[in-house]
């Protein structure tokens, strides 16, 4: 199991809840809204107080999950943030680096529950079915299935993500 999908279902267990708002609350991180065209989110350190900016102008489902891989950088990567440099998102899951996939990973795991994605693939269902029955990007659903594939469990891949999913996706969960 990666640090990513370790430090998620810590924080599912801690709190009970999978929704990243509720647990940047509860984490006493402040979550913003602003307004932007390009610009899905970022995640900041301001006077030792952790931010997440999250872009008002998406969906819901959007929101959900910039809100979460933001939550992944502040919790993975705080020797980057210690600098008072904001991590800002424009291709906001541009995996050619580590830092991005782990955040990715991160939110992956903390949206998608791995026995509701089993039975829904159990049930029938393709990727694209399933990304949108549990209201997630396909592309996240990948790599959902990625980090489940690392700890062993038989689940099938049909396609790798994209590098920057959501620099490029439409607004909606069976956006590939």
């Amino acid at each position: 199991m990666t640090d990513a999908t370790a430090r998620a279902e810590e924080l599912i267990a801690l709190f009970g809840t999978r929704d990243p708002f509720r647990i940047a609350s509860l984490l006493e991180i402040t979550v913003k809204y602003i307004n932007t065209r390009r610009q899905k989110g970022l995640c900041a350190v301001i006077a030792d107080a952790p931010f997440i900016f999250v872009n008002r102008n998406m969906s819901e489902q959007m929101q959900r999950l910039t809100c979460a891989h933001e939550l992944g950088h502040l919790l993975l990567h705080e020797r980057i943030l210690q600098g008072n440099q904001p991590l800002l998102e424009y291709e906001l899951f541009n995996m050619q680096t580590s830092a991005e996939y782990e955040a990715n990973a991160f939110a992956a795991s903390l949206l998608i529950d791995a026995d509701d994605l089993n039975e829904l693939l159990d049930q029938g269902a393709d990727m694209i079915q399933a990304a949108s029955s549990l209201d997630v990007n396909v592309n996240l659903l990948m790599i959902r299935i990625l980090e489940l594939q690392k700890q062993g469990i038989p689940i099938q891949a049909p396609f790798t993500p994209k590098d920057a999913f959501l620099g490029t996706i439409e607004d909606k969960a069976d956006s590939i």
